[in-house]
């Protein structure tokens, strides 16, 4: 019993003091010459700039940064298009806001749209993945007019509050512990795997996507965003129907996170969507199935008669 007990303390507060040996990069470390950081909304936002030609904008999902885009963002430059690729705030090289209200999905919204500004672009197609999926769609929701098209890619769309764990995490010290061990950069391969049907792209992958939990203030802002209110105004799921903007849906046959008929429900509900779904596939096409989802990419891009 008293090594239960020893055990399940060193658990709780090993943390606090291994935090400091896990985060030991700053975010500037993370920027590569291509980046840019831009001062929006009292954050530092970290932007990929390539390319020339229309603009379209790549919003990464929960655990992922600009540089989980890599060979969409090529594809996309090579066939004509300049990409502002962005990282949201609490992730990749952007600030690790304390502040909730900045991770809602309105105000995720409302700073890409203010990175837009500040880069005098006026309209552009989003492609979103996940929780970046939402994000477009949110975009979309405040200024239709700025959003020709949207691709979402396995988009997180009905959910309406933070899942039953995010409220544990908020809990003192034991969330904090929560935190640490269940965001271990160890993790990571794991995790993906878990979402992903296909796998060979794991191992070369992995270290990509753990990077940005190495930088100093990390943990701290993941725990401050699950406490955060899920959307803010104009929520995403009592909204989305009213789109109008056409919306390219790229779903996982096998998607384990929110299933493939998500898309099926998403497209009847909204009145200019369209759907692919790709076989053999999981949480994330772009990754998994590269070739077979910018096929789908190309043909979405693909100007309308009314454009």
């Amino acid at each position: 019993m008293w090594i239960a007990m020893f055990v399940l303390t060193a658990l709780v507060l090993l943390p606090f003091v291994l935090t400091s040996l896990r985060e030991v990069y700053e975010a500037n470390q993370l920027v590569t010459y291509t980046d840019t950081l831009l001062n929006v909304q009292s954050n530092r936002v970290s932007v990929q700039l390539n390319g020339t030609g229309p603009v379209v904008v790549l919003i990464h999902g929960f655990g992922g940064w600009h540089q989980t885009w890599h060979g969409l963002d090529q594809a996309l430059n090579q066939a004509g298009y300049r990409t502002v690729t962005v990282d949201m705030v609490g992730a990749g090289a952007s600030t690790r806001s304390m502040n909730p209200d900045d991770y809602t999905t309105a105000a995720q919204a409302r700073t890409i749209l203010s990175v837009l500004d500040t880069l005098g672009i006026e309209q552009a197609v989003l492609i979103g993945h996940s929780y970046g999926g939402r994000v477009a769609l949110q975009m979309s929701i405040f200024q239709p007019h700025r959003i020709s098209k949207i691709i979402a890619i396995a988009p997180e769309v009905f959910a309406e509050q933070r899942p039953p764990v995010a409220k544990l995490v908020g809990l003192p010290i034991v969330g904090y512990a929560l935190a640490f061990w269940s965001t271990m950069p160890e993790l990571v391969p794991y995790g993906l795997k878990a979402v992903s049907k296909r796998l060979d792209w794991i191992p070369e992958a992995a270290e990509l996507y753990a990077r940005p939990s190495r930088v100093r203030g990390h943990l701290n802002a993941q725990i401050c965003q699950s406490m955060a209110a899920k959307d803010g105004d104009m929520p995403v799921p009592r909204h989305f129907n009213n789109i109008k903007t056409p919306v390219y849906v790229i779903w996982g046959e096998q998607d384990p996170v929110f299933p493939a008929k998500h898309g099926l429900t998403l497209v009847e509900k909204m009145p200019n969507a369209h759907l692919a779904i790709i076989p053999n596939c999981g949480h994330i096409p772009h990754a998994e199935a590269p070739d077979e989802t910018w096929e789908f990419v190309r043909q979405a891009l693909v100007p309308t008669p009314n454009q």
